[in-house]
């Protein structure tokens, strides 16, 4: 298997359960991973269009990701499994889809870390 990945995309949003949340908003970091099937291929393919990920772009998985981001949400499980879902709607060659979505100063007292969740959809 082949995996299409983006990491640590940095967004702007306003999701959580609390009003503050909502109000202030929060930095958010995005990870996507895309698996598709390998395919035989010659040993001196270098090509785009014979990759087995060649139809995947990364550009397009930013922009559903940026999407998401921008549409605020109660909970990051409900973000995460829209973005899982817009690439297995929109790809027809992926088979996976792993999506994480962390809030980078989570309003927890204490904490010095991130906060998220990873949301893992597959074929079938």
């Amino acid at each position: 298997m082949t995996l299409v990945e983006l990491h640590d995309c940095r967004f702007f949003g306003r999701h959580g359960l609390l009003k503050h949340e909502r109000e202030a908003g929060n930095e958010f970091a995005v990870a996507v991973s895309v698996g598709v099937a390998d395919t035989p291929l010659p040993a001196d393919c270098d090509d785009i269009p014979d990759s087995p990920s060649g139809m995947i772009s990364y550009a397009d998985i930013y922009e559903i990701c940026r999407e998401e981001m921008a549409t605020p949400r109660n909970l990051l499980e409900t973000v995460a499994r829209r973005i899982a879902c817009r690439i297995l709607n929109g790809w027809p060659e992926a088979e996976s889809a792993k999506v994480e979505v962390r809030k980078l100063t989570p309003p927890i007292p204490g904490i010095t870390g991130s906060a998220g969740v990873t949301v893992c959809h597959s074929r079938g």
